[in-house]
């Protein structure tokens, strides 16, 4: 039974448990994502990969939402120079779909 495992997406490591959705900023089309795992921890046995382990992880995509809003603003002093732009990045949920898939 899988407890954990390290998957690196889009050049960013997560942790992903069976069951519990988490965000990624990910810009794939698709319902599946495959993952490559970096560290699996099954029946409290852990294997670690050099860099990645042969196994790869399938991640359903649940929805695509935006993040919270940031706002930045530039100013320069005595020059009447005042501009604000505002961002939301674009995050993706995901689940993990099935157990580990071997390559």
């Amino acid at each position: 039974m899988l407890n954990y495992a390290v998957c690196e997406i889009s050049g960013k490591q997560y942790k992903v448990i069976p069951g519990k959705s988490f965000e990624v900023s990910l810009q794939k089309e698709g319902d599946l994502i495959e993952a490559a795992v970096l560290l699996l921890s099954e029946d409290g046995k852990l294997k670690i990969g050099t860099p990645y382990l042969k196994e790869k992880i399938t991640l359903k995509r649940i929805e695509d939402l935006k993040g919270a809003k940031i706002r930045v603003s530039k100013f320069h002093a005595k020059a009447n120079y005042r501009k604000t732009i505002g961002y939301r990045s674009k995050l993706t949920k995901l689940v993990l779909n099935q157990k580990v898939v071997k390559k």
